[in-house]
């Protein structure tokens, strides 16, 4: 007869609770890491979304506030303004660069020719009536070709800056800046149209013997 009692069998109950443990924990890890990783996505989807619809929208506010400084441009109608002695056309005075002008007039602008013989670098052409002479990169002179004679009407009556008339050159009508110097000049050309300039006078151009006689106008 066989005397072998085998080993008392070891209780597995806990250490198939461990191993159950074990699966449960890597379980809850993995769904924990899926969730961040969904939230992650998402973020992400969210923050391009955003940055897509920001880069459009200022776009889009470029391009309305182009189109609306265009449209409300009229050359036959020049706004006029003037500020510490300095007189501004449609926003712009001598002095400015050209960066500024087209900030301010838009970019449907040619590059002007050189015919009148002018000694600018460069002309900036609008619509063909309307030219901004640069010399050293600076804005020089500027011409109206077509202004709407009872608009500059109003606009001369209104102003109450020093002001005043050539009579012995054709009723040339004037805006002046004794603290700039610069000239504002109307004047009929033949064919009919009303010519507005803007250029420098000088300070002592009023004592110029070779400038016209003038006849102020007073208010």
């Amino acid at each position: 007869m066989n005397n072998y009692i085998p080993n008392e069998v070891k209780d597995l109950t806990a250490s198939k609770q461990r191993v159950m443990q074990n699966v449960v924990n890597e379980l809850e890890n993995t769904s924990r890491t899926s969730k961040h990783k969904w939230r992650y996505v998402v973020i992400t989807t969210i923050l391009t979304i955003s940055a897509i619809l920001f880069v459009f929208n200022e776009i889009f506010l470029e391009n309305e506030q182009q189109t609306a400084t265009e449209v409300q441009l009229d050359f036959t109608k020049p706004t006029f303004s003037e500020e510490q002695g300095l007189l501004y056309l449609h926003g712009v005075t001598l002095g400015d660069s050209q960066s500024k002008v087209i900030e301010h007039l838009g970019e449907n602008y040619t590059i002007g020719d050189y015919e009148d013989g002018s000694d600018a670098d460069f002309i900036l052409d609008y619509d063909g009536i309307a030219r901004f002479y640069f010399y050293q990169e600076k804005l020089d002179s500027i011409i109206f070709m077509n202004v709407d004679e009872n608009f500059f009407n109003k606009l001369f009556n209104d102003y109450n800056g020093f002001k005043f008339l050539t009579p012995t050159s054709g009723n040339d009508r004037y805006f002046y800046s004794k603290d700039t110097g610069q000239l504002l000049k109307a004047t009929i050309v033949p064919g009919g149209n009303l010519y507005l300039y803007l250029m420098a006078g000088g300070n002592d151009l009023l004592e110029n013997p070779d400038f016209p006689k003038i006849e102020p106008i007073l208010d």
